[in-house]
């Protein structure tokens, strides 16, 4: 029987660099195509939304930062085992739960930093919980590909990702 070696730091370091990578980029276009759609929306009513779009590059590696963070620690371990819909909807939830609280604590920040009082900043930024709400929504469904995706390189492991990615099919 062979004694499989863990990989070293380097490595851990770099594979872990990686997958954080590939979760900002992900967020990263996700945020951009939100902005894009609220400042079309906004331009419709006469208000300027471009300043934002810079801010999106930012929050995607906050929040990836964040999701980072929670795998760290285990959050979705619930999952562990469970069927891919079930772990891919419980993470989804999970991770829309910290994101959500990332985000309100960003725009109270935000907030704070222009002159507010935090619990002022904090109680405005809650106010409407429409928005709270929609946000969540929003968050939850966007994560369930990125957690599916997540699932099958599990289980099918990265090469057989890459070969059904990357490789043309042979008729036969």
């Amino acid at each position: 029987m062979m004694h499989e070696e863990k990989p070293g730091w380097e490595k851990r370091a770099l594979d872990e660099l990686r997958k954080l990578s590939i979760t900002v980029f992900y967020i990263w276009v996700l945020l951009g195509v939100f902005t894009l759609h609220r400042e079309i929306i906004l331009a419709n009513y006469h208000i300027n939304y471009s300043a934002k779009f810079g801010f999106a590059f930012i929050n995607a590696v906050i929040l990836a930062k964040f999701m980072w963070l929670g795998e760290i620690l285990h959050a979705g371990k619930k999952a562990a085992g469970k069927t891919l819909l079930y772990s891919m909807l419980w993470n989804s939830a999970i991770f829309t739960v910290i994101l959500t609280v990332c985000h309100l604590l960003e725009e109270a920040l935000v907030k704070v930093w222009h002159g507010q009082s935090f619990a002022a900043s904090f109680s405005e930024t809650a106010v409407d919980p429409r928005d709270v709400f929609a946000t969540m929504l929003l968050m939850f469904v966007v994560l369930i590909p990125f957690f599916f995706a997540k699932g099958l390189i599990e289980i099918l492991g990265k090469d057989e990702i890459k070969r059904l990615l990357l490789k043309a099919r042979t008729e036969g």
